[in-house]
């Protein structure tokens, strides 16, 4: 019994079980007890009136989304709509309220014969993420809601103290003095998770290119430094190959397998193939440092950058938040997310930050080169 204790593969099934629920329990967090933290929020007021710039004043003082703690806001104030959705384009703003010009006119004419309901408008920027837009889209509901008894009771008081009796027209009117119109600007169509439903395929099959390459060229006994350099090259061009295969098959495939339009197809095709070529090329430069066993490392990484990449990023503390900058694939998350829903190419950022990862994967494949050869002769 006591040489038995002693193996070491009865405790190993005990200590990888453990590995294992550490770690997706650590890859849980991002979505677990999810507070969204000052989520930019927009208020236009294009009203020149006393009432709108008030009411302006009312809404930005309300920092939380009804009374849920899950959400709080930062709001900030535009004077024109134009500007406020060049500035929703550019992907930094989730959704809005806009007050019109007419809006304390046609407030104060619910007092009049010729009564006019007062509108305001909500906006809710689709392309930042269907989730948390549909939290800001109920959270904007409510207050507009609230803003509409508000009022009502006020205009209602206001009336009454000027005359005992009120039209049963002019009453109804006063009641529910608001109309709510809904708009979404850079809507999801039948994709609605970006890069989430491409993020997998391109991922693993980086990763499957990467190791069959490496195989490929695992058994080969290289007689001089320039032979290796040309394996190397005919590597990177098969590494190339590759890569617009994934970067063009993957959408491709999911558009005729799923039945659904993607547009941009050519575009985004295009930056997906410069996606899985940085990805090819770092997995294989780790992998001819550290071997095969990166491998199993990679397809870890793959569950952890999952929940990461589609969390809100206002939820996300600061090591979670900078980790998710940092992973290779959050470029091409947020590649995918700027070209489907914002119809313009990604950001300089995230292009640079993919060809620096195919700078540090070159950087490691062309050291390696210079790793002494333990294969053995007859290799061929």
């Amino acid at each position: 019994m006591l040489k038995l204790l002693k193996n070491k593969f009865l405790w190993l099934p005990i200590i990888v079980a453990l590995f294992i629920g550490a770690y997706f329990s650590i890859t849980a967090i991002p979505s677990t007890h999810v507070k969204v933290n000052d989520l930019p929020i927009a208020i236009v007021n294009e009203d020149s009136g006393v009432t709108g710039e008030n009411l302006a004043k009312q809404i930005t003082e309300t920092t939380s989304s009804s009374n849920s703690s899950a959400m709080s806001i930062k709001w900030t104030v535009f004077d024109s709509e134009k500007k406020l959705l060049k500035d929703m384009n550019r992907e930094k703003y989730y959704g809005a309220i806009v007050i019109p010009k007419d809006f304390s006119e046609k407030l104060q004419s619910l007092t009049t014969p010729n009564a006019q309901k007062a509108e305001l408008k909500i906006i809710i920027n689709q392309g930042m993420g269907t989730a948390v837009t549909t939290q800001v889209n109920t959270a904007l509901t409510q207050m507009t809601t609230q803003l509409n008894n508000k009022l009502s009771t006020n205009l209602l008081q206001n009336v009454a103290n000027r005359s005992t009796s009120i039209p049963a027209t002019m009453a109804l009117n006063l009641s529910n003095p608001l109309t709510i119109k809904k708009e979404k600007v850079n809507k999801t169509g039948d994709l609605a998770n970006g890069g989430a439903h491409f993020f997998q395929s391109v991922w693993l099959g980086s990763l499957g290119t990467s190791m069959l390459l490496g195989f490929a060229f695992s058994k080969i006994r290289f007689k001089s430094l320039k032979e290796k350099f040309s394996a190397l090259f005919v590597q990177l061009i098969a590494a190339g190959i590759s890569a617009l295969v994934i970067g063009y098959g993957v959408p491709a495939l999911q558009s005729w397998i799923l039945d659904v339009n993607i547009p941009n197809f050519t575009e985004l095709g295009l930056f997906m193939s410069l996606c899985a070529f940085a990805f090819i090329i770092f997995i294989n430069g780790v992998e001819s440092w550290v071997g095969i066993i990166s491998i199993p490392v990679f397809m870890l990484l793959l569950f952890f950058a999952a929940p990461l990449l589609t969390a809100v990023p206002e939820s996300l503390n600061g090591f979670y938040s900078t980790l998710a900058d940092w992973l290779p694939m959050s470029y091409m998350y947020r590649g995918v997310k700027s070209i489907m829903y914002f119809n313009h190419g990604p950001a300089n950022s995230v292009v640079m930050g993919l060809i620096y990862t195919i700078i540090t994967g070159l950087i490691l494949i062309i050291t390696a080169q210079f790793k002494k050869d333990n294969k053995k002769e007859g290799s061929n």
